[in-house]
């Protein structure tokens, strides 16, 4: 390309290209800002729960706040087994996992609507699904945290002259905390907002279609285990 080509296609670029040409590249990546929408809705229904749950079990429950806070560990104990998730995401891929984990965590998200009233067999019914929630919201955090990295690496060598020494896993940290710290604040507000003007039943299934449209992007762009194989082999190679 010659000088003067080279000076048009840069004058052809926007204002924000010219001036962060690597966060331009990692924008622009679809499999990477689909692990990052996929990381949004992890903490949006996560955070949902923080705003409603303990709600939830006190007025149907009659449940304290100690009782209230001690329903949390059903959701959050799974998290326990995070090094099973990263096994199973780098045998048989991220996109995988992540599909299983948005179905889990979509089914099980639809159940709780049938917790009605106070009885001992509707409290056990409603700590196992949000044991299975607590287990399909960590099938999609830990292959996509994992993705949202290997897609990096491609990115930097395909992109070494842009890229250069400095690298871009700082500012895709960076993505990845800017997802969470959005969902931490429209997650609780959205849910807690509809289950006061609604109902229990229907900020569930607001949750279960957010499910479902995260898991649609994933399907589509997120990296699979024969790709994976393929990057460590030319790595192994090299």
């Amino acid at each position: 390309m010659s000088p003067d080509e080279c000076s048009k296609l840069r004058s052809s670029e926007s204002w924000f290209t010219r001036q962060f040409p690597t966060t331009s590249i990692l924008l622009r990546s679809k499999r990477l800002m689909t692990s990052v929408f996929g990381v949004f809705v992890y903490m949006t229904i996560a955070g949902s729960f923080d705003a409603v749950l303990a709600q939830f079990v006190k007025r149907t429950f009659d449940f304290d706040s100690f009782g209230a806070g001690l329903i949390f560990i059903a959701l959050s104990a799974p998290a326990i087994f995070g090094i099973a998730y990263g096994n199973l995401s780098d045998r048989y891929g991220p996109r995988h996992i992540a599909l299983i984990g948005f179905t889990v965590a979509a089914l099980a998200l639809a159940l709780p609507i049938m917790i009605t009233h106070k009885s001992t067999a509707q409290i056990a019914i409603l700590s196992i699904l949000l044991v299975l929630i607590g287990v399909g919201l960590n099938l999609i955090l830990t292959p996509l945290s994992a993705d949202m990295f290997y897609e990096a690496a491609i990115l930097e060598e395909e992109n070494a002259n842009v890229f250069g020494e400095a690298g871009s896993y700082a500012q895709v940290y960076s993505l990845f905390c800017a997802a969470l710290g959005l969902a931490v604040a429209v997650g609780p507000a959205w849910s807690g907002l509809l289950y006061e003007k609604t109902s229990w039943g229907v900020t569930m299934l607001t949750l279960v279609l957010l499910c479902l449209l995260g898991s649609v992007p994933v399907f589509l762009y997120t990296g699979g285990r024969q790709e994976n194989a393929i990057a460590l082999a030319e790595d192994d190679q090299a």
